[in-house]
Order: structure tokens, then sequence, then C-alpha cells
């Protein structure tokens, strides 16, 4: 990923917090909740598809010493109230799931595609009506989605930690009938699902890569 598209969606975000530094607390948390979702759509929109757009991403951003203690404790420093903060949360991971959903078509549209033409490739290459070089263009291609989807499987297990703890944390806090942990339960459930879904694409990929390789 080139580094100059990361700047500009952080530079933004730091822009925009300054400015929230003379708004009251409702004030405030609309335009930290703003910041948030055009930084997390910026970064994986990125991830997915050259210039997608705003979709998903934040966490593609965290690396070596990501901490999850600190960023629930981050982003709820973040909010006026607990259920400001949970309804960001909410949001948040319904991103994600709508953005890895997408991504997930895409991946196994291009699934299908190989698993159908990868036998003829073969068969052209060995039959020399196929150059090696355009075999081989076929598995660079390969090889970069999977170096996306590997970036943005990272990003969905962080954030799967975060939202994991946040639900272990307000549990504790909250009836067990609360709107906003069923709602963030059922995101949660659903995230998981579409990263299996993702690693499993995965799987096929690499096998697919494996049986172009001659």
């Amino acid at each position: 990923m080139k580094r100059h598209h990361l700047m500009i969606p952080l530079l933004a975000a730091n822009l925009m917090t300054f400015g929230c530094a003379g708004m009251n607390d409702q004030e405030r948390t609309r335009a930290e909740g703003t910041t948030a979702g055009a930084v997390i759509g910026s970064l994986l929109g990125y991830a997915i598809g050259e210039e997608r757009g705003a979709a998903v991403g934040a966490a593609l951003g965290a690396g070596a010493g990501y901490a999850i203690g600190n960023e629930v404790a981050k982003r709820k420093q973040a909010y006026a109230s607990t259920e400001d903060f949970l309804d960001g949360e909410i949001a948040r991971i319904q991103e994600f799931n709508q953005t890895t959903v997408a991504y997930n078509q895409q991946v196994r549209a291009e699934i299908a595609r190989l698993q159908a033409e990868a036998g003829r490739m073969q068969r052209r290459v060995a039959s020399g009506e196929m150059a090696r070089a355009e075999l081989q263009g076929e598995r660079n291609a390969i090889a970069q989605r999977l170096e996306k989807s590997e970036a943005l499987e990272k990003s969905l297990a962080r954030e799967l930690e975060v939202q994991q703890r946040i639900l272990a944390e307000e549990r504790g806090d909250r009836p067990y009938n609360d709107r906003y942990l069923a709602q963030l339960t059922k995101e949660v459930a659903e995230l998981q699902r579409n990263l299996n879904q993702l690693r499993d694409d995965s799987a096929q990929l690499a096998s697919i890569d494996g049986r172009l390789s001659v």
C-alpha cells in the first residue's frame, strides 16, 4: 500500500480533531464520530480496491504494540455517554460487515472464474497456445489479491478482538436484554462469519494458484 494514500485521511482526522476543541460534549461526540468514520472508510476502502471510496478501515493502520484494552479505552473517551459509544461501535462494525461482504463477493467471483479457466489455461500453456508469461500474470494477480486479503483479515481480526472486549466489559454493567448489546452481539457474530468466509476464500485462491504452477 502506498503511504501517501494513508497520510491524507490521517491528516484530515487530525485537523478535524483540533476543530472539536470549542464544542460541547454532544457536538464533539458527533464530530469525532464523523472523523472516525472518514478515516475508517478511507483506509479500508483503499485496501479493498484502488480508490474504492469510504467503507471501512482504520484498523489497517494498527501494527505492533496494538493493545486491545487501550483501544477500547481510547474509543470510549471519544463519546459523551456509554450509549453514544455503543451506537458508534455498532455503526463502525456495520461498516466493516458491509464492506467485507462486498469484498468477499468480489473474491468469490474471481474464484469462480479461475476455477472455470484453470484447466484450460494449463492445457493452452502445455500446447504452446498460451505464453507462460500470460499464465504468470494470472498468478501475479492472485498473489496481489491474497496480499490484500491478508491485510483485510488482520484488520478484521483486530476489530473482532476489540468488539469482543467491549461486549465482555459492557455485559457486566448493562441489563441482559439491553438493546445496544443485542445489536452489537448480532454484528459481532456477523463479523466472525465474514472473517471466516474471507479466510476460506483465501485458502481457495491459494489452492488455485498451486494448480496454475506449471
